[in-house]
C-alpha cells in the first residue's frame, strides 16, 4: 500500500469514526430530550380534569353504568328463574337482595365518593397537554356524539357479556355444587 493510499483509508477511517460520534452524540441528545421532556411534562391540573369530567358528564355517566348494571342483573335473575322456576317468595327475596346491593353499591361508589380517586388516577397517568386534548375533542361534535352514544354502546357490549355469562351459568352452577360437595366431604373425613 502506498503512503497515498495509506492516508486516505485513514482520512477515510476518520471521517466513519467522526459520523460515528457525531449520531452517537446526535442520539444521546435525542435520548436525553426525550426522557426530560416526559420527565419535566406538567401532571393534569384538578381544574381542568374537573372540566374534562364535567364536559364528558362523568356523574351521568356512573348512574347509567348502575342503571344498566341493574338491568343486566335483572334479566339474568329472570333468565336464571324461567330455567329454574323458584316460588314467589324466593322472587321477592332475591329481588330485595338486589335492591340492597345496588343501593349499597349507590352510597359507596357514587360520583361525589369517586371524584377524589379518578382525579388521582387522571394526574398519575395524563398529562395536562393530554388533558386539554381531550377537551378540545369532547368540545367537538364527534366528541359529544361520542359521550351521547357511550351508555348505548355499554349496552350492547353487556348484552354480549350477558349472553355469553347466561351460556356459562350452568358451568358455574356445576363448578360451585361440586365444590359445595367436595368441601362436605372434606368435613365428613374430619
Amino acid at each position: 500500500m502506498t503512503n497515498t493510499q495509506a492516508s486516505a483509508c485513514e482520512h477515510s477511517r476518520e471521517n466513519i469514526m467522526k459520523a460515528i460520534k457525531f449520531r452517537g452524540a446526535a442520539l444521546a441528545i435525542v435520548v436525553t430530550l426525550a426522557f426530560t421532556g416526559h420527565a419535566s411534562a406538567e401532571p393534569a391540573s384538578r381544574a381542568s380534569l374537573e372540566a374534562l369530567f364535567q364536559l364528558t358528564h362523568a356523574d351521568t355517566m356512573v348512574d347509567n353504568v348502575y342503571a344498566t348494571m341493574q338491568k343486566s342483573m335483572s334479566q339474568m335473575f329472570a333468565q336464571d328463574a324461567s330455567q329454574h322456576p323458584v316460588s314467589p317468595a324466593r322472587q321477592r327475596i332475591a329481588a330485595k337482595a338486589m335492591d340492597d346491593m345496588m343501593s349499597l353499591l349507590r352510597s359507596q361508589y357514587n360520583w361525589a365518593v369517586m371524584e377524589p380517586d379518578m382525579i388521582d388516577a387522571y394526574q398519575k397517568n395524563f398529562t395536562e397537554e393530554e388533558v386539554t386534548a381531550m377537551i378540545n375533542f369532547y368540545a367537538t361534535p364527534a366528541g359529544q356524539a361520542a359521550i351521547t352514544k357511550m351508555p348505548q354502546l355499554m349496552q350492547s357490549v353487556m348484552a354480549g357479556s350477558q349472553a355469553r355469562l347466561q351460556a356459562l351459568l350452568p358451568q358455574l352452577r356445576a363448578i360451585a355444587e361440586k365444590a359445595q360437595a367436595d368441601a362436605a366431604a372434606a368435613d365428613a373425613s374430619h
